[in-house]
């Protein structure tokens, strides 16, 4: 074992951070860290509390969790006992069904994949876009072929974008559609606002209204 590693292996409680590199052994010493912390007893099993090992891929965490059994069965201890090893996005959905289900709203949460997102974006445009059919056509110039798919491909790319940021941010599509349809009443048809500039204002708030409703 190397210097630096051993150093690592002196840690037992408090906060620290370690830079390294591909290749320097950030596997086997995490492993033998958190063996060496749960048999030392800084870490009381019965009591639920555990070493928590965050990593990206899911075969780095099958990895870590041999290895840290191996280690502690070496050390004659339970191998499942006192740790936990998730990737970054298990643990969030762990996060997030804990908050629901504080709040009373569950726990049955979906993880969807891209295609199934890609889906349900698209689902959610044609609902909008049946329901709103004349606000739909007013951002169109002519009612071609070429200028519908244009169009749809850039509603579908904004839309995209615009739900990421505004779950990133925490907005509600209520709360959006709210602040626009206080700033610019909507009754399911293209509002008419006089002047270039009020007109171009008002273009950018229908837009901003479609984007709330697909988000919806």
């Amino acid at each position: 074992m190397r210097p630096t590693q051993e150093a690592i292996l002196k840690y037992n409680g408090g906060r620290m951070a370690v830079a390294a590199v591909p290749g320097s052994g950030k596997t086997f010493t995490l492993t033998m860290l958190a063996s060496q912390l749960i048999a030392n007893g800084h870490i009381n099993a019965d009591a639920g509390q555990q070493i928590l090992i965050v990593t990206y891929l899911n075969a780095s965490v099958d990895n870590f969790k041999a290895r840290i059994g191996r280690r502690l069965e070496e050390l004659g201890l339970p191998a499942q006992s006192g740790y936990d090893v998730r990737t970054l996005h298990s643990l969030g959905l762990e996060i997030v069904r804990v908050v629901n289900g504080a709040t009373g709203e569950g726990n049955d949460l979906i993880v969807l994949d891209e295609a199934q997102s890609n889906r349900f974006l698209v689902l959610a445009i044609d609902n909008w876009k049946e329901m709103n059919p004349e606000l739909w056509q007013a951002f169109l110039p002519e009612d071609s072929p070429q200028t519908q798919a244009r169009w749809r491909n850039t509603v579908e790319n904004t839309a995209r974008a615009f739900i990421r940021m505004a779950k990133n941010a925490r907005y509600h599509p209520d709360a959006i559609l709210d602040k626009v349809e206080d700033t610019l009443p909507l009754a399911g048809e293209a509002a008419d606002v006089p002047g270039a500039d009020e007109e171009a204002d008002g273009s950018r708030l229908l837009f901003l209204y479609m984007l709330a409703g697909v988000y919806r």
